[in-house]
């Protein structure tokens, strides 16, 4: 893959994951403003809009004004009582207002030193019995309040009354606290550049060992489909060679041509199986099978084979069972580890396939007493156009994709298939196929 490329997507992934993280936070953000906001003022707007305390906080407040219009509050026990059990019966934070038609403030000795700041103050006869917010400019700062404005009565003196309570505290601890979010929510966003270009590299580094696979897999492709074509090509460059010769004396350039033809059908084919499985093009025909006849039918000309060039062959089963499975490709697995089988052994070595259940799954061994597998070659033995034994490739006829092509249809029935060695000396191929 080209570095500029890469470098390319690198930034395009990195820049992506910045401003995603931009956009989570600020949403996240706005979100956390919106719902303080809402909830910072609910229990005072509550306590404002529930009668029961309005109603005796007003009583308490005109009882007190007829009583003595012209003295500062003071409370008695019972008062300070409802006080404590009402949450805005604060003196410093909540005042009721009394006022006259005209709009005058008529308890203005309830604030005692305060009339100063709420004198500014003005009767708003708009929108009564609905919390508003209103504001006070003070030599010191400037005072807000949430007040709602009620109708008290038409023909006595007191025409309206107000309740209004200071929310300057709760405004101071709204700015601190969005003050820390969004010092919190940069800081985090820094930190999350960090993670964007760790995010960035990871992203990549499965992109590029697929382009690194893709790109071995044409090269190995391309080189072992090199060697069949050029071996044909010689054969019929001979033929016009000699164009006075009969099919009979050219009959070993002929036959050539068609081994490696059918080499290279062969070839084909694994490779096509292979790019519908990459592409999960890989369809699946089940059927319900009898394990152990499955694997007789299977079997029985690798053992006449084995016969033949005297090595010994072996078959151990378990109990019959009825499992559900592709029969034809199962089989095309069951063929190739048979098939290395017979090639990686000598003459008096011994060739056993054993079956067995075990908790969920069904178990087969291909076992060889032939050469055993290196550490290493096992981490690569299933990889494609991978050979253990390079040098014997053509004498075995292979191209390093039957074990790869085994993996891939062993997977496809969600199994698994590996190799592990056979003691004291040889290899055992297990495949491992779940019951259901």
């Amino acid at each position: 893959m080209n570095r500029d490329f890469t470098k390319r997507q690198r930034l395009s992934l990195f820049f992506t994951n910045i401003i995603a993280f931009a956009v989570i936070f600020l949403f996240l953000g706005l979100i956390i403003f919106h719902l303080l906001n809402q909830s910072a003022y609910q229990e005072t707007d509550s306590t404002l809009e529930d009668p029961r305390i309005t109603k005796r906080m007003i009583e308490t407040e005109v009882k007190r004004y007829q009583k003595n219009p012209d003295s500062f509050p003071t409370k008695n026990h019972s008062e300070e009582k409802e006080s404590f059990q009402s949450p805005l019966t604060n003196d410093f934070n909540t005042q009721v207002i009394l006022w006259s038609k005209e709009g005058t403030i008529l308890n203005k000795a309830a604030f005692g030193g305060r009339i100063s700041q709420m004198s500014s103050l003005r009767l708003q006869k708009k929108d009564l019995d609905t919390i508003k917010e209103v504001k006070v400019n003070d030599d010191a700062e400037q005072l807000v309040f949430h007040s709602v404005t009620q109708k008290y009565s038409d023909d006595e003196e007191i025409a309206y009354v107000q309740i209004v309570s200071n929310v300057n505290q709760i405004e101071h601890s709204l700015a601190t606290f969005q003050k820390i979010v969004i010092v919190c929510m940069i800081t985090f966003w820094l930190l999350s550049i960090a993670v964007s270009f760790f995010l960035a590299n990871r992203s990549m580094k499965p992109i590029l060992v697929s382009w690194k696979k893709q790109q071995e897999f044409v090269e190995n492709a391309s080189h072992e489909l090199r060697t069949p074509l050029a071996i044909i090509q010689n054969s019929l460059e001979k033929l016009f060679q000699k164009p006075d010769h009969t099919i009979l004396a050219e009959s070993e350039s002929i036959a050539q041509a068609l081994n490696e033809t059918r080499r290279m059908t062969a070839l084909t084919t694994d490779l096509l199986m292979i790019a519908r499985s990459d592409s999960n093009q890989l369809v699946l025909e089940k059927k319900m099978t009898a394990t152990n006849d499955f694997l007789q039918e299977i079997t029985k000309p690798f053992a006449e084979m084995a016969e033949i060039q005297n090595k010994t062959f072996s078959v151990s089963l378990d109990k019959n069972r009825e499992l559900s499975f592709d029969q034809k490709k199962i089989h095309q697995v069951f063929v190739i580890l048979l098939d290395n089988a017979l090639k990686y052994t000598q003459t008096g070595e011994c060739i056993k396939v054993k079956s067995e259940f075990s908790h969920h799954y069904w178990l087969v061994h291909f076992q060889n007493t032939g050469k055993s597998i290196s550490a290493k070659d096992k981490k690569f033995v299933f990889d494609r156009f991978y050979r253990q034994d390079k040098a014997r490739s053509r004498q075995t006829a292979g191209y390093g994709l039957g074990l790869s092509i085994a993996k891939e249809i062993v997977d496809s029935h969600h199994g698994e298939v590996f190799v592990q060695d056979l003691i004291p000396r040889g290899v055992d191929f297990v495949v491992k196929l779940p019951l259901s």
